[in-house]
This record gives structure tokens, C-alpha cells and sequence, in this order.
């Protein structure tokens, strides 16, 4: 079949296409924004030693992935550690204070994204 022919078919087939099904768009992932986890609730603290805390949080709602960590440095957040579930072991200095918070990492192609960051929870590591 000639390309002048397949046109001349091809066409008239398009353009009934388009009347029933109506004008082509984008995927409704790209007309619509992607909705935000909800954050974490604060982790809570325990296990508390010179070098070393348990951090727990209950699960988030929503098509979790993975949660990340946070640590404030200097006053601003710093990407600390990434798991895959709800409690972690920090590190501590003897002494120091530490600011800690976590995220909600969504699911790929769940139509949602990353949520803001849980509430900070602060851990002064004792002396001894």
C-alpha cells in the first residue's frame, strides 16, 4: 500500500477516533500534582547510651517506599540515613547534642511524593 493511500485510510479513522473517544490528553499523573505523604510522627527515644540512641516512629499512612533521616548540623538539615523501616540506631558524641527528624519516601509511580519532615526530636547523649 502506498503511503498517499495508507493516509487516505488512515485518516478518516483518526478523526472518528477523535470524536468518540474525544481530544487526546496527557496522563491524569501529569495533569494532576503529586500528593504529599503525610509526615511521621516525632521518633521517640530510646535505648539511650553515651554513644548510641534507638529512634522509633509509627508507620506512616499512604504507599510508603522508605524513610530517610535528618540531622541538624550547624542549623541546617543534613541528609543522615535511609531504612526501610521504622526505627533506627544514631550515632552520638558523649555529651553533645543531637537533632533528629524523619520522612516518608513514596512509593515510585504511586501519585504520591515525599513528605515534609516529622517533628524534630533532640537527644543529649550523657557523659557516662
Amino acid at each position: 500500500m502506498s503511503a498517499s493511500r495508507l493516509r487516505a485510510v488512515a485518516l478518516p479513522l483518526v478523526a472518528a477516533l477523535l470524536l468518540v473517544l474525544g481530544p487526546l490528553t496527557a496522563p491524569a499523573a501529569a495533569q494532576n500534582p503529586l500528593i504529599p505523604l503525610p509526615a511521621p510522627d516525632q521518633p521517640v527515644v530510646s535505648e539511650l547510651t553515651p554513644t548510641s540512641a534507638l529512634l522509633t516512629w509509627p508507620r506512616s499512612g499512604g504507599p510508603v517506599f522508605r524513610y530517610s533521616m535528618k540531622r541538624l548540623v550547624d542549623g541546617e538539615w543534613q541528609g543522615y540515613a535511609s531504612m526501610p523501616s521504622t526505627s533506627y540506631r544514631v550515632a552520638l558524641t558523649p555529651g553533645a547534642e543531637h537533632t533528629f527528624a524523619v520522612y516518608s519516601v513514596a512509593l515510585p509511580f504511586s501519585g504520591y511524593t515525599t513528605s515534609p519532615l516529622s517533628e524534630p526530636v533532640t537527644v543529649v547523649a550523657p557523659t557516662q
